[in-house]
């Protein structure tokens, strides 16, 4: 854009009134994510049911409710594939585990389905109340995001993270029965409540992220550290740790239930995660990228995302706030640390402050931006439809 053009829009931008900014903020959310989410049900209900794939006759680790030879067809079957059909299993019958080596529903989280079976006590279908949860709390996650973003630095960053967190291919979790609209939603919640010194709140949104993914635990540590760092009160180290509620919660649900408070901890072998870092694990990734693999471009999105989001961190730590840094680091270092590879990406898509400091890195390179958010929207039809015929995303 030219230098007096930009001039001329930021200056009429400032001119406008508060009222008038939130309303135009909101309409740019609401607009991202409605486009967004209609290419992902474009691609899900109309162009997968009549794109000539192979159907897969076997996938290990053998997922709930696959069936052998499936052909998609329209419908809100196609909503519920992979995980989704545990957090449906969940919402319908309950938790359930044995120490047998087999896989089981404890391994995830109960803030979704406990928000799936509210709705469905008002007479909603478990598969509708799915997807209504998790798409409005990925239009909320969006719009806090475009807030946050807005008040450090600027509309222009602002648009552009938000563009970024809905196009980004794995916001294609954001619309299916995933935890991830949830997480999103509760996390940047709670990040941004503890920034302002919002104590009650971070604690409360705090706590349900750690009981909606284990990953939410990086919130402690990290608010732990912005505490001490910024030589907050007392109170700030007292919210740090009941941010942890949430997951000793469930710890205390999986002692009383099964005798067993890590349980979502031990099933997570028969996914073949052990926990560690998992140095197998990455060397495989990086010969797989370098070798040219078929899977190649599956295996270097995990190295971007994660490996490359740190760097957006680290190039952006003077002008993002410390607690969406120090959030971001700890967060890389738990997913590191967790020794699972099947997604990676997907977890590294769930950190609020990667899709804040791209947005602050393409606002400033507008080219490269409408180039990647071209690159997005083609993957994000190509991970839909994949999703739709029981291919592994992430």
């Amino acid at each position: 854009m030219p230098s007096s053009l930009k001039l001329r829009v930021d200056s009429l931008l400032s001119s406008t009134t508060p009222s008038t900014r939130a309303l135009q903020g909101l309409t740019f959310v609401i607009a991202m994510w409605l486009l967004s989410r209609l290419v992902i049900i474009i691609a899900m209900q109309v162009i997968a049911p009549y794109y000539p794939a192979t159907p897969a006759v076997h996938i290990p680790p053998g997922p709930l409710d696959f069936v052998p030879g499936f052909v998609p067809k329209p419908g809100w079957e196609l909503f519920t594939h992979w995980d989704a059909a545990w957090f449906k299993s969940i919402a319908t019958r309950g938790y359930e585990y044995a120490a047998d080596g087999k896989m089981y529903n404890i391994a995830f989280f109960p803030v979704l389905p406990l928000a799936m079976r509210a709705l469905m006590t008002l007479g909603i279908p478990v598969v509708l109340a799915g997807v209504l949860v998790n798409n409005l709390a990925f239009l909320g996650a969006l719009i806090l995001l475009y807030r946050w973003a807005e008040e450090h630095h600027g509309v222009g960053a602002a648009r552009w993270a938000t563009a970024v967190m809905a196009w980004c291919p794995f916001s294609l979790y954001g619309t299916v029965i995933y935890s991830e609209g949830l997480f999103l939603l509760l996390s940047a919640a709670a990040l941004r409540s503890f920034e302002k010194g919002h104590y009650a709140r971070a604690a409360l949104w705090g706590a349900l992220t750690t009981a909606t993914r284990v990953t939410g635990a990086a919130l402690v540590p990290a608010f732990l550290l912005v505490a001490w760092r910024e030589k907050r009160p007392p109170i700030a180290y007292i919210v740090s740790l009941a941010t942890g509620l949430g997951l000793l919660a469930f710890m205390v649900f999986c002692a009383i239930r099964f005798g067993d408070p890590i349980a979502f901890v031990h099933v997570q072998k028969a996914w073949g995660i052990q926990g560690g870092f998992n140095w197998a694990g990455w060397l495989e990734l990086f010969k797989t990228i370098f070798t040219l693999h078929t899977s190649a471009i599956k295996e270097l999105t995990k190295a971007v995302m994660l490996l490359g989001g740190g760097y957006l961190l680290w190039h952006f730590r003077n002008q993002l706030s410390r607690v969406a840094v120090i959030y971001g680091f700890c967060s890389i270092a738990l997913i590191l640390n967790s020794g699972a590879m099947w997604s990676i990406n997907r977890y590294a898509y769930g950190i609020v402050p990667l899709s804040l400091a791209l947005g602050l890195l393409l606002s400033r390179h507008r080219r490269w931006g409408y180039a990647t958010m071209g690159l997005f929207g083609v993957l994000l039809i190509g991970f839909t439809i994949r999703y739709s015929w029981w291919r592994w995303i992430a």
